[in-house]
């Protein structure tokens, strides 16, 4: 058989020597058959049969010049350092470079660092000169358990028992909750500060402390007009693992407190054990109703602290501390609606601990006395509000109505239509004031009364001293509003509700101011 390229099918050509050019047969010879061969076209390249050892083979129509081979030019150990260095250079570059443009675009300054919100310093525990602890915190406060972990020792939870009536006027016996938190142990008394209406009425008082350990308390001072009360534990009935576990609080003034501070409520709500709830300081001195009435029947009304942290029945008495830990207020009370009927929602309201300092400390001078101890002045009072001072152009007070002929006030001077403005330089505003600080005082105790007085064209200011006289020189006075104590009528507890059981009991809901 015959091949195309007219070559017979046993020699044929299979490569060209590359440098010669000449063909290089099957054979393996070289060279063409003729000496001078007349020049023949050279074949297109076909492919060739499948050869028996299963290999593809091509005729080449022209000679293959091999190709240079590139030298390599490989990374040498100093290209690629300086590469890196480069390349560092470059991009760090880069990055101040748009750094600087996003200062530019929003006002950061050049020393300002941002720290991450995902990690804070550890807060720590730090002692004041007065053993108080403190505490103090760095970086951006997005987790509050430490804090809360420190205060929750010095917060307690109040259970107070009253006498009530049902529907049909039969007597029981109903549970509240508040709560409170510690201010000072003075040998072996623990003080509590709660609110006046959390314990108002109450036959007995229980505080239970971190440890859950559960004690008796007593009250030893109340003041009703700002809805401050100051209870007493006998540390001798404590637990000495107890003593060990709890802690005083920190107490700061709330008159350089910015409206925006983080604010955490902790208290008894619900009556469920301790909670915590955080929001802010919403804002500073808003009129709020607290306390109780005066004898025309209007509200007492106080500067307060506005926050949005959760306030819910049985935290009344509690404290509202700041992101270190001190105690800015007491809460108190919460807004359910506006004066339209409008829902109100995260308006709750604590007392400035600025103004209730000075009423603490003066309930902590208080002595727990008997009835037949207690002094009286021997006057009845009706109270001068702010509206009824600008009426009439009399100064806010307690107006003397009436004067016992036997009673401590007529001896040292005092007039019937005097108005008492402050004793023992304590402001009082309304009778239960003037109840509270003089009952407080044994028979025989020499206080300092300040009040104003009608020269006929103004009011001038005097001070009396006063020793208090014994309850029997009330006899002649008038019950209303005089500053004998008057027994409270008993009441269903706020919050309480009939049961299902249909026989005129209740179950007893946990309660707090305005509830």
């Amino acid at each position: 058989m015959e091949r195309e390229d007219n070559f017979s099918e046993e020699r044929y050509i299979v490569e060209y020597d590359t440098q010669t050019g000449e063909p290089i047969y099957s054979d393996g010879t070289r060279g063409r058959y003729n000496a001078n061969p007349e020049p023949q076209p050279m074949p297109d390249p076909q492919p060739q049969p499948m050869p028996e050892n299963n290999v593809y083979r091509f005729v080449n129509a022209e000679a293959v010049r091999p190709k240079k081979k590139k030298e390599k030019k490989g990374w040498t150990m100093p290209k690629i350092a300086l590469g890196a260095v480069m390349f560092g250079v470059i991009a760090s570059g880069c990055f101040f470079g748009v750094n600087a443009g996003l200062n530019a675009l929003t006002g950061a300054s050049d020393n300002e660092q941002v720290q991450s919100t995902e990690k804070i310093e550890e807060t720590k525990i730090e002692a004041n000169t007065d053993n108080t602890p403190t505490i103090s915190t760095g970086g951006t406060v997005t987790d509050v358990s430490h804090i809360v972990e420190a205060v929750m020792p010095s917060v307690v939870a109040v259970t107070e028992t009253v006498t009530t009536q049902n529907f049909f006027g039969q007597s029981y016996d109903a549970q509240g909750a508040g709560s409170g938190f510690i201010v000072k142990q003075d040998g072996d008394e623990l003080l509590i500060v709660t609110n006046s209406h959390v314990v108002s009425g109450a036959k007995s008082i229980d505080v239970k402390f971190c440890d859950d350990e559960e004690v008796e308390a007593s009250v030893k001072g109340v003041s009703s007009a700002n809805d401050i009360a100051l209870l007493t534990v006998d540390m001798s009935k404590m637990k000495d693992t107890t003593k060990k576990a709890i802690k005083v609080a920190t107490l700061r003034s709330s008159d350089d407190i910015k409206v925006g501070e983080m604010a955490i409520a902790i208290g008894n709500a619900n009556g469920s054990g301790q909670s915590v709830t955080v929001g802010y300081v919403s804002a500073k001195d808003r009129t709020f109703v607290v306390g109780s009435t005066n004898s025309d029947g209007e509200p007492n009304t106080l500067p307060m602290i506005q926050t949005d942290a959760a306030i819910n029945p049985g935290n009344s008495g509690g404290p509202l501390i700041d992101a270190k830990g001190r105690v800015i207020g007491i809460t108190t009370s919460k807004e359910f609606t506006s004066s339209d009927g409008r829902d109100v929602v995260g308006m709750n309201y604590a007392i400035p601990m600025s103004d209730g300092v000075s009423i603490i400390n003066d309930l902590m001078n208080r002595e727990v006395l008997k009835d037949d101890e207690k002094g009286y002045l021997g006057i009845t009072g009706e109270q001068i509000t702010e509206e009824t001072g600008k009426k009439y152009n009399m100064p806010e007070g307690v107006y003397v109505s009436a004067i016992s002929d036997t009673g401590a006030a007529s001896k040292a001077g005092i007039r019937q239509g005097d108005i008492i403005t402050a004793i023992d330089g304590t402001k009082v505003a309304q009778v239960s004031d003037i109840q509270e600080i003089v009952n407080s005082k044994r028979v025989g105790t020499t206080i300092e009364v300040t009040l104003q007085r009608n020269n006929g064209k103004s009011y001038d200011e005097k001070k009396i001293k006063v020793t208090l006289a014994s309850k029997d020189t009330l006899d002649g006075l008038p019950n209303t509003e005089s500053e004998e104590e008057q027994p409270e009528e008993p009441q269903t507890p706020e919050g309480s509700v009939p049961d299902d059981q249909g026989d005129g009991g209740y179950q007893t809901i946990p309660w707090g101011f305005g509830y």
